[in-house]
């Protein structure tokens, strides 16, 4: 659960804010809504990580699927694939 603050609490309460948010994350709202969430830098860059592995991972995923279609013969010329490129714009 968030702990929540408003943006004057956060402005008045700045660093102890900040100071808390190894016990989690902070939702700040403005005008009854929320705005923001805080979160510790730390944990932020966990999240940017595993950002980036989910990333790789796909990344490996969609490569290996095009090298398996290349070798089972499932593939287009250069033409074709313009071609259909082209149609499909054109669709638009």
């Amino acid at each position: 659960m968030f702990k929540q603050v408003t943006v004057n609490d956060l402005q008045n309460n700045a660093a102890k804010i900040i100071g808390d948010l190894k016990k989690g994350p902070v939702a700040v709202s403005q005008r009854g809504r929320r705005a923001a969430v805080i979160i510790d830098a730390e944990i932020f860059s966990q999240i940017e990580q595993e950002l980036k592995e989910i990333d790789r991972k796909r990344i490996i995923e969609i490569v290996q699927a095009g090298l398996k279609d290349y070798k089972t013969g499932r593939v287009l010329s250069h033409d074709k694939v313009v071609r259909r490129v082209r149609r499909r714009l054109a669709k638009r």
